[in-house]
């Protein structure tokens, strides 16, 4: 892996230039836009959770009376955590992969992701 870019700057700033959902700000007061509920719960995010399962996950997050291994690195802001993420992948300047998350947990798949950076 060459490169792993994560954006932890308070405004977002790498979500905004590439548009994801929730990530834009109204130029006449900097306060974030808002998409509405679907922009983070939609039938997108139950099929994702419904095809990958959630063993896995519970395993590692835990529940409220036994909390798991996991500690999440939370966003800076309470704005940033309605920020949907995107996941990409370059050789050079050519896009190999390209995806939006249309809401929380609509995730491009771990082996989809994979296989775009282990391509040659």
């Amino acid at each position: 892996m060459d490169m792993l870019l994560v954006d932890e700057s308070e405004e977002t700033e790498a979500y905004k230039a590439i548009g994801t959902r929730n990530s834009q700000r109204d130029s006449s007061n900097n306060k974030q836009i808002f998409e509405g509920v679907e922009s983070m719960w939609s039938s997108a995010t139950t099929d994702a959770i419904e095809a990958r399962g959630r063993d896995d996950l519970n395993a590692i997050t835990g529940n409220l009376f036994k909390p798991g291994i996991y500690k999440p690195m939370m966003p800076s802001t309470v704005e940033a955590t309605l920020v949907q993420g995107a996941s990409f992948v370059f050789k050079g300047k050519e896009v190999l992969l390209e995806h939006y998350d249309v809401s929380s947990g609509a995730h491009v798949s771990v082996e989809e992701l994979l296989e775009a950076a282990l391509s040659k």
